[in-house]
This record gives structure tokens, sequence and C-alpha cells, in this order.
């Protein structure tokens, strides 16, 4: 009770904190209680189309979902999704470093490997590690993000044990437009981008390219050195739509890097440690109608990530690598909307996973192959998902079966509802499901180096969870409250290194809640809190990077052209390792952003990071930034 007590003291003292500065911005008071009496509001209905591979209302899905809008992401002015990530209860970021260094997310404390990433509904998670690195997408094509929580194998297969995040990009539309930005800021940062967009009712077409430069702060917290960062990328989004009845797209993203590293910890100020990468994706897809109630998606999509490390004081070449990841899927997906009452979705899928690692010894720049392999999966899902009552009541159930070609077959389900008592402006939701997770290759094909060794007969990583929510609009959608209790069990979790083994068990329970205020016609609050009690079932510990607290404000004020936003964000004690010595503090941080439309074509932004300059650690013995100002120009023609 009294840690829980000191909890809400430091919410309730930050929380006060951050009105004192949002009201010292405002120019006119606000009346609470008066605003939400008197104000006529009208919200726009969120849609989603992760959770069961449909258009559908969030608030007709049983999971729990957060959606991140383009709104929100402009209100932040930043620059990559890490720092859009941050801001999400059920989230933790593990960043290495600065911007540009490797960073990875965990979800309700799970590893980042049993969290399914998309672009665009397309794979991306890596095939050697099974995570995914967010480090270089920049938030300049982004539409909104879907991050569905709970196990979501029964729609999207391995890795969405824990969750899924869908990145939904940007598609041109209106006249032809060209827009344009720059931005500049602390350790030498600037970052221009370019954007071509437009579209009819037939085509609608979006090309953006972007370039970013930083030098950076010291990888290790320990060092002196700044370690930059380079980043060029460009990306394509083209849409056609012949007849009613057939619509075609095509995406694709090419973008390169260069990131300056310390060898990990131990060695800081390393001057010669250098990655570069590149990333590839592509993708096409036809949506038919063959008729009103037969829709059929049909998608085709590769990915390639290429990642080269390379220093010259690395003798032995235990980091200097060559590593080639990639995926090809096809998927075959049809809804069949047989009434308003039932819709069924199913599909095929074969997906390959690629995977190539060399290790190079400098100086001579002797190759030595670890492995170079490919394994296919195929799959059949289906999900029902029936309406009663004038979507009073929703069910949902579904089914995957995956044949895998090393482990065999795995089949997974859930089973969801959702019932809508609308005279209370009240939903409550529910549901059941299954997950799992395939050896990465690094697992299965790793060579005997001495301190890691594959093992092929590796079985799937498993997941079981339930969760209970309510979701309630209080004044006239005024307020929007949502609670969320969760119960998530993994067994056969891949552990140790010579060989890794399915040894490890491991239970998370925890709570999420939220709240949108919606205090004035300018002014708009959201509050995220998320408690998480996990347990690694060997050896009794807490699992590494899941805090027990974190807490998540953000306030908006808008006012004809001007746009002010006050972030604060709290991450409890956590441990990296769950090992000695590895324990990372709790900690508070502060971000301000604002804009203002000077005119219909030019905007002016800026932000200020890390207000109070605290200090803090998201990696242990790896460095963060502190106090940090950027502002720029965006332009419109």
């Amino acid at each position: 009770m009294k840690k829980l007590l000191s909890l809400f003291n430091r919410i309730t003292h930050y929380a006060s904190s951050i009105m004192v500065v949002l009201l010292a911005f405002s120019l006119q008071p606000l009346a609470f209680s008066s605003a939400l009496a008197e104000e006529k509001t009208i919200r726009l209905q969120e849609i989603t189309v992760t959770a069961s591979r449909i258009e559908e209302a969030v608030k007709e899905s049983p999971s729990s979902i957060t959606v991140i809008g383009r709104s929100d992401i402009e209100a932040m002015n930043v620059r990559f999704l890490p720092d859009v990530l941050r801001g999400v209860p059920a989230l933790n970021i593990r960043q290495t470093g600065g911007t540009g260094k490797l960073a990875t997310v965990t979800l309700r404390g799970a590893n980042a490997r049993h969290v399914l990433v998309m672009i665009d509904g397309i794979k991306v998670n890596s095939t050697t590690t099974g995570a995914f690195d967010f480090s270089g997408i920049n938030v300049d094509d982004i539409e909104r993000i879907e991050i569905i929580k709970g196990p979501q194998s029964i729609m999207h297969g391995s890795e969405a044990m824990a969750g899924v995040i869908n990145i939904i990009t940007k598609k041109g539309k209106d006249r032809p437009r060209l827009d344009a930005s720059f931005e500049t800021g602390s350790f030498g940062t600037y970052k221009p981008s370019l954007t071509f967009s437009g579209g009819t009712e037939r085509l609608d077409y979006r090309i953006t390219g972007t370039y970013f430069h930083t030098d950076g702060i010291s990888v290790a917290r320990a060092g002196t050195e700044r370690d930059g960062y380079e980043n060029a990328s460009i990306s394509k989004k083209f849409g056609f739509r012949p007849t009613e009845r057939l619509e075609l797209g095509f995406t694709g993203r090419y973008s390169r890097d260069r990131s300056e590293l310390d060898f990990g910890t131990t060695r800081p100020d390393d001057p010669n440690y250098i990655q570069r990468g590149s990333r590839l994706l592509l993708s096409g897809r036809a949506k038919l109608y063959l008729f009103d109630a037969w829709e059929q998606i049909l998608t085709v999509s590769t990915s390639k990530d290429d990642l080269k490390t390379r220093d010259p004081e690395d003798v032995g070449g235990q980091v200097s690598s060559d590593i080639t990841t990639g995926i090809d899927t096809i998927d075959w997906q049809h809804n069949l909307y047989f009434s308003d009452v039932y819709t069924l979705t199913g599909g095929v899928e074969h997906r390959r996973e690629k995977g190539k690692s060399e290790s190079v010894a400098p100086p001579t720049g002797a190759r030595e192959l670890r492995f170079d392999k490919s394994i296919d999966n195929k799959a059949l899902y289906l999900n029902n998902k029936l309406s009663f009552f004038d979507n009073t009541l929703i069910l949902n159930a579904g089914l995957r079966h995956d044949v895998h070609e090393t482990f065999g077959s795995k089949t997974t389900y859930r089973i969801g509802a959702v019932y809508d008592i609308k005279p209370a402006s009240m939903r409550i939701r529910g549901n059941y499901g299954t997950g799992f997770k395939s050896p990465t290759l690094n697992q299965l094909f790793w060579p005997d180096v001495g301190w890691f060794k594959g093992n092929p007969d590796l079985k799937p990583e498993e997941s079981s969870a339930w969760e209970i929510g309510i979701d309630k609009r209080v004044l006239k959608d005024k307020i929007f409250l949502s609670l969320t209790y969760f119960d998530q069990k993994y067994k056969n979790l891949i552990a140790g290194w010579y060989p890794p083994r399915n040894i490890a068990k491991a239970e998370v329970k925890g709570i999420e809640a939220d709240a949108d205020l919606k205090v004035s016609d300018t002014v708009n609050i959201k509050i995220g809190y998320a408690y998480l009690d996990s347990k690694d079932k060997e050896t009794n510990k807490k699992l590494p990077r899941s805090p027990k607290d974190k807490v998540s404000i953000s306030a908006d004020y808008r006012k004809n052209n001007l746009l002010l936003n006050v972030q604060y964000i709290y991450m409890g004690k956590q441990y990296d390792r769950a090992r000695e010595g590895d324990e990372l503090k709790a900690y508070s941080l502060v971000n301000l952003s604002a804009s203002y439309k000077v005119s219909k074509e030019i905007t002016l932004f800026g932000r200020i990071h890390n207000l109070f300059d605290q200090k803090y650690e998201e990696a242990k013995g790896f460095n963060t930034y502190g106090l940090s100002i950027f502002g720029g120009i965006r332009m419109s023609l």
C-alpha cells in the first residue's frame, strides 16, 4: 500500500507540473466542468485492420488495441519511431545508445522476438534474431500505428506470441502536392525531407525521400567520443482501381544507414567500429470482388536486410561480419460477408525465411561462412465473426494450422466476445488465445564456435493468455476510460547457449488503464498506466525488461494555428538481463513540442527532449540523450 501511495504521489506531482506548464501556454482560462457540460463533440470512429485482417471498428474487437494516429505523431514532432512508441505504457523500448542505434520493443513483459512487427501488413522481423530493429524507421510516411496485445498467431502466425505492431503508411490523395521539411538541432542534427503525392478516384501515389544526419552521443555511457548516425531512405506507394471490383496496390521502401558504435560497454570510444545497413521492402497487392459478398486479397511481398559490421581492431572476427536476412511471402485471403451478422475470413500463406551469416577477419578480410539457410512455413487460417442484436454482442473464434520445415506442425486458436451495454455507454470485452514462435535461424543453425551452438531439434515456443476489459464513455463522450486485466503464460521458451533448449517457463500478469479526457475545444489529455507482475518459473525471478510500473501522460493544446504538446513518462525500476548488477533505476522524462501554422503553406515546429536533463538508462551501460532542442519548418505547395 505504501508503494502504491508513493507512486500515486509521484504521478500527482508530475501531472500537476504538466498542467501548470499547459496553463501557462493557454491563451484563455479553462473551465473544465462547464466545457464538459456545454460542448458538443463529434468523435470519429477508430478503425483497425490488424486484429482480424478485415477493416472493422476498434470497439468491435475483443482484443486490447492501441491506435496511434497521425495527429498524435504530428503533435510530438519526433523523427524516428522509437520516440513515438516510448509513450505507450504497454511497451518498453530498449535502445543501445542514441538515435539510430539498435532499438527493440517488448510488449507486456515478453521478449522482443515474441512481438510481430509489420509494415503495411508485411512481416519484417529478423529471421536470425527474431526481433525487429525500430531505430531507422522515420515517421514521415506513417499514417497510424496499430498495437494489438495478446497472442495473435491465429491470423499472423509465428512471432505474434505477445502481440502485433502494424505500421501503416500514408497514401496519396487529392490534388498533386509537394511537401518539404527541414529540421536541425542539438548534436549536429539535421534532416531534410521531400514528398510528392496526390490521388484521384482511380489512382493514388506517394513518393517520399529523406536524409538524416547526427553527430550523436557516445554509445557507451562511460565514453566521451560521439558516435554519429546517417540514414537515407526512399518510399513509394501506389494504388490503382481500374474497376469497382478490382484494386491494385504497390509498396516499396529502401533505406541505407551508417552507424558508429562502441564495442558494447567494455571498450568505449572505439573510433573504428562501424555498421552499415541496407533494407528493402517490396509488396504487391490485388483486391478483387468476384461478388459483393466475396472479397479476395492476394499479397506477394519480399523483404531483405543487409548488415555489415567492421572493426579493424577485431582481429579474431568476433564482431566483424556480413549478415543477410530476408522473408518471401505469398498470402491469399478470402473475406466472405454473408450478412450483417456473419463474416468469415480465411486464407493460405506460404512464407520462406532466409538467412546468411559470415564472419570477417580484419585486416585480411578472410571470410568464414557460419550458415546459409532457408526455411519454409505453410499455413491455413480461419476466423469467424458473428454480430447479434444490432452489434450489441460480437463473437470471434479462429483457428490456424502451420506446417514448419524443421519442427513440424502447430495449431493455434482464439475465442473472444464483446458486449456493448449501449444505455450505459459501456463495453465489456474478453478473449482467450494461444500463440507460438518458431526458432530463429541463429538458434537452429549457428555453428559450434565454443560459446554458442545451434540446435536443429528445437520446438516452437508457446504462449496462452486470457484478458478481460471494460471500456466506458462518460459525459457525452467527453471522457473515455479503459481498464484491462491479462494473464499470459509461456512454455517451451528457448534458453541456454550450448546448445539452446526448450526449457524455460514464464508468466506475466498485469493491469492496463487508460483515460482520454476532452477538457475543452482546445485541450485534450491522455493518461495511461501499466502494471506488470512477471516471473521466470524456473528461477522465480522477475523477467528482464519488464518494469513493474509505467505511466504516460500527454496533453495537447490546440488553438487556431497553434499546437502545443506536453508529454510525461515515468518508467519504473527494471532489470536489463535479470542478473546482479543489471538493475536499471526508475526515471521520469518530460518532453515539450510546439508547432505554429504561419500560413496555409508554412508551418514552424520545435521540440525539447528531456526538459529536466534526467540521467537514465534503457540498456545497462548504454548512453541516452540529456536536454536536447530541435526545430524546423514544413512547407506544402
